[in-house]
């Protein structure tokens, strides 16, 4: 339950805060100043303190901090979409119309979704399918892979905190070195600049290994007073996305925009476009944020650009070698069934131009007559990963030697 202390004094005498806390502080009823969203006392240890409103009044709460929930009756916040207090193979997911007036913000325990296979893995925070063993929706250096909870997480091939870096011996190693520009020294750990980090929300990790936000940084968001990640949700409300929009000698500025292929509908929120997003049963959002009759019937795919509807697997009206497919850059979870269709490659002479292009494709390579991303383990045994290494090879993951993992015995391939 959500604790709520009513702000006293005045809304028109500013001066009862220290000028150098406005507008970050919070008066409540014992006098005393609480910076606001900075979690304990007088909430619970992972709550946070946040203004909101109460009828016509200004009130404190203390709530769960984004990114996090708490069980019903229960006032501990747990990190949303990992295990939490779930039971192991179940992940703690968000409760969407538990967030009230209170500010409650629930959670319950469910099992990640099936695959298609065995080598695919369910991640909850976007509810798409990713290959095991790559880097999927992590970040760069490191790797998918079921964790010791039974649910997917980010793992490797690097310690949390270190960076992914080539050595002195020209070899991938994990670092952290403690005087280098990326190290914290709370915790140990190496983070990247312009990031969120270690720091607190609405904070960035900035050159010099400290905690901040400046108004001069693109990060910076006017609204509310501080500094979020670029492309990232940012203070964005749902299907918005926090990116530069505005680029001038002065400097660059991001704001909350559509993403991509999606479009504003009438409540002031983005969908994803050929999906139902706000319509009715029988609708989809269609360009410039307007609902309109799914024109499909059941099992038939709607394509855009011929404003015709296909079934799935068929040549027409795709180039030579594709065929109409379902949109996988779609999210059932969060952006519900997608009517769009889409060309992709169907095989032969498709694959083969699709293999003559790899070598244009930033982090690709040719490996067994397929194009493969590097840094994968791709087509590689158990521990091992794809790397060129002045030829495209097997080479075991750092942190792992023989007979752990099996290094590549074929003929190298030139790349």
């Amino acid at each position: 339950m959500a604790v709520m202390l009513f702000i006293y004094g005045p809304v028109n005498r500013p001066a009862t805060l220290p000028t150098r806390c406005r507008p970050m502080c919070i008066l409540h009823k014992n006098n005393g100043i609480t910076r606001s969203f900075q979690k304990g006392h007088p909430c619970p240890d992972t709550q946070e303190l946040s203004p909101g409103r109460w009828g016509g009044r200004t009130i404190a709460e203390c709530k769960c901090p984004p990114g996090t929930a708490q069980l019903p009756l229960s006032t501990t916040c747990h990190k949303l979409f990992e295990r939490g207090p779930c039971r192991p193979g179940e992940y703690f997911a968000p409760v969407e119309e538990s967030f009230n007036k209170k500010g409650e913000r629930q959670g319950m325990c469910v099992r990640p979704q099936l695959c298609a296979d065995e080598t695919l893995l369910h991640w909850p925070a976007d509810g798409r399918c990713y290959y095991r063993l790559s880097q999927g929706p992590c970040y760069q250096g490191s790797i998918l892979d079921v964790g010791s909870d039974g649910v997917a997480n980010c793992t490797g091939p690097c310690y949390q905190g270190s960076i992914l870096d080539v050595g002195s011996d020209g070899v991938a190693n994990c670092t952290c070195a403690s005087d280098g520009p990326h190290y914290w020294s709370p915790d140990g750990g190496c983070y990247a600049h312009y990031t969120r980090g270690p720091c607190e929300r609405g904070q960035l990790f900035l050159p010099g290994g400290r905690c901040g936000c400046e108004d001069h940084l693109p990060h910076y968001h006017n609204e509310t007073g501080m500094c979020y990640e670029i492309d990232s949700i940012g203070p964005c409300p749902k299907g918005h996305i926090f990116s530069i929009t505005k680029v001038s000698p002065q400097g660059s500025r991001a704001e909350c925009t559509c993403k991509p292929f999606h479009a504003r509908a009438a409540d002031g929120a983005c969908y994803r476009l050929y999906t139902k997003g706000p319509c009715a049963n029988d609708e989809m959002i269609a360009r410039g944020g307007r609902c309109t009759k799914v024109p499909c019937a059941r099992g038939r795919l709607y394509v855009p650009e011929r404003r015709r509807c296909y079934r799935p697997g068929t040549p027409e009206p795709c180039p030579a070698g594709e065929v109409v497919a379902f949109d996988f850059e779609a999210r059932p979870a969060l952006d519900g069934l997608s009517h769009n269709g889409v060309c992709a490659c169907g095989g032969g002479a498709c694959a083969r131009r699709e293999v003559a292009a790899c070598h244009t494709r930033k982090g690709a390579a040719v490996y067994g007559g397929a194009c493969h991303t590097l840094h994968t383990q791709g087509p590689c045994p158990a521990n091992s990963w794809l790397v060129r290494d002045g030829h495209v090879t097997c080479r075991c993951r750092p942190g792992h030697l023989p007979p752990d993992c099996r290094p590549d015995t074929r003929v190298a391939v030139k790349s």
